[in-house]
């Protein structure tokens, strides 16, 4: 991140501190009636639900304590659900790991502003007055409150990562948050039958609501971090198979970089990207079954060292299609050396039928081929390997990923 994106996203982070100290402030102030049991009880639970959050593929973390503050807000009020929601801010796996203080700022004021927000429009249009918890207007009023929340809460941490790594806004909230869509539903529900069952029969009834999701929560958690295990992992076997071929050093990593920056200039969303990377990053393990004699060989190919060399796709192939997150896109592995005019292999399709993530891996795998030594061969010139691919655009390469890939060394000014 450049000086000038520091700055930006220092100002931004302070604005929205500032702003949500004002907007706290306010609550308490117009609202008042704070209740000492409610922030106790369910300030102990957020406070639980926070620290067992499960993080976000880019950046940022999914938690049920949303449905904790709203049912808070839904039973006591505007001011004691923002005292629960400030409990939230206290994240100890966040101190242990020293997590920059703008960055506590920021989580800070995004939630005193989402909730504040919230709760007076809650207030506004929620009629306190009605005897039947299930009044129609009301259940749709709490629906509507709990959309304003998600959005608040997403689009200015969206805000945030945009401005930090330089990236499209929309790009972002849609791989970190469209999907939470329906799970923020879940959590209206939940607090709505938190609050009914604490009305009803009192507070006993946290046992059997609140403390269910941050099981399920927790459950989640585990899931992920299984999820990354399991990659680092396989990356690690990856990066022994290219420890044995000095020639190949890093390749998996280089062609991921150029996966990565082809795939923005096409605009793919972030969660594409992000498969994308991790197929990148898998795309030669294929390669762990086949000879290093062959992989290393200085001379000439034979044929036979060609039949060999040339069946890494389908052994990858296997291999990634075993990873449940990337079994449907693992024929991006199994394609990633067909051509768009169908000379390529291991299966010789051509044109559309070929995966567009494999299209992309094709062009980044083959320019960091070209511009890296080789035990055959020198490496060529940047604008030597550029030539190359244009030559072969529209036969071996697809034209589109063709021009994005050197639209993006052109940004980076490797070529003229």
């Amino acid at each position: 991140m450049n000086r000038s994106n520091t700055l930006v996203l220092k100002e931004y982070v302070y604005f929205i501190f500032l702003a949500g100290l004002v907007v706290s402030s306010y609550i308490i102030l117009r609202y008042g009636g704070i209740s000492i049991p409610g922030v106790v009880l369910f300030g102990l639970l957020v406070f639980t639900a926070d620290n067992l959050s499960a993080p976000l593929p880019k950046t940022g973390s999914v938690a049920v304590n949303f449905a904790i503050s709203f049912a808070s807000l839904i039973i006591f009020g505007p001011a004691t659900a923002i005292i629960v929601t400030a409990i939230s801010i206290f994240n100890i796996r966040e101190f242990v790991k020293k997590v920059p203080y703008h960055k506590q700022l920021f989580n800070a004021g995004q939630y005193f502003i989402s909730m504040g927000i919230t709760s007076i429009v809650f207030e506004m249009t929620y009629n306190r007055d009605v005897t039947n918890f299930f009044y129609p207007a009301n259940i749709g009023f709490i629906f509507l409150a709990a959309y304003i929340a998600f959005f608040l809460n997403t689009l200015l941490t969206a805000g945030a990562i945009s401005i930090s790594e330089r990236k499209n806004f929309i790009n972002i909230w849609i791989y970190n948050y469209a999907w939470l869509i329906p799970f923020q539903l879940f959590l209206a529900a939940m607090a709505v039958a938190v609050s009914f069952l604490y009305k009803l029969y009192g507070p006993y009834t946290i046992i059997f609501t609140s403390l269910p999701l941050i099981i399920a929560q927790y459950t989640y958690l585990l899931r992920v971090k299984e999820r990354k295990a399991l990659l680092n992992s396989i990356m690690q076997i990856v990066k022994i198979m290219e420890a044995k071929d000095p020639y190949i050093a890093g390749h998996s990593v280089r062609v991921a970089e150029y996966s990565e920056k082809i795939a923005r200039k096409l605009r793919l969303n972030e969660y594409n990207v992000e498969i994308l990377i991790n197929l990148a990053n898998l795309h030669d393990i294929g390669k762990i079954q086949i000879d290093l004699s062959i992989l290393n060989k200085p001379g000439r190919f034979y044929k036979s060292d060609w039949e060999e060399a040339k069946k890494h796709p389908e052994v990858g192939y296997e291999i990634v299609r075993e990873i449940v997150f990337l079994k449907d896109v693992a024929k991006a592995i199994l394609y990633h050396h067909e051509r768009i005019d169908g000379r390529g292999y291991p299966s010789g399709i051509k044109g559309d039928e070929i995966p567009l993530f494999a299209k992309i891996l094709a062009v980044a795998d083959a320019y960091d081929a070209m511009t890296t030594d080789r035990s055959y061969r020198p490496a060529m010139t940047q604008k030597g390997a550029i030539k190359e691919l244009r030559v072969n655009a529209g036969k071996q390469f697809d034209k589109k990923i063709i021009k994005a890939m050197i639209e993006v060394l052109k940004e980076e000014s490797l070529i003229k």
